[in-house]
């Protein structure tokens, strides 16, 4: 699924995100990452990346269905509108110190205390976009 352009707006170079996945017990396990838009030939994906395997990474291993948030700014008078993604995700090694580093610049404005020197390959978490809900004009 490609997004619209509002959405990609929201996502710019990179963005905060609360990305929800199942733990073995079937509750929910909720996780503050960073996710970059990429596009491929089949649509748009969501990616976020990771140093080391932590219970996220497990638990889309073991059950690949996810949902992430992204709040958007705040406007004087206005309820925050918020961008939901529900999508099916995959774990794929290496490329997390690429990906931290062009994040790190986007979310910090530098990448000079992240992420640190000779850090491992990681992981790559990819997230296919399967249904876009929220409050916003990417709504539907």
């Amino acid at each position: 699924m490609k997004l619209v352009d509002s959405a990609r707006a929201l996502i710019g170079d990179g963005a905060d995100a609360t990305l929800v996945t199942i733990n073995p017990d079937g509750s929910p396990q909720v996780s503050l990452v960073w996710v970059a838009l990429q596009s491929t030939p089949s649509g748009d994906e969501l990616v976020s990346a990771h140093l080391s395997e932590y219970q996220k990474t497990r638990n889309v291993r073991r059950d690949p269905r996810v949902a992430l948030t992204i709040v958007a700014p705040a406007e004087p008078g206005q309820q925050r509108k918020y961008l939901t993604i529900h999508g099916t995700a995959r774990i794929v090694e290496g490329g997390a110190p690429e990906l931290l580093t062009e994040l790190a610049e986007v979310l910090l404005g530098s990448s000079e205390h992240f992420p640190p020197p000779n850090a491992p390959a990681g992981l790559l978490t990819r997230i296919r976009i399967d249904k876009v809900a929220g409050m916003g004009p990417w709504a539907s």
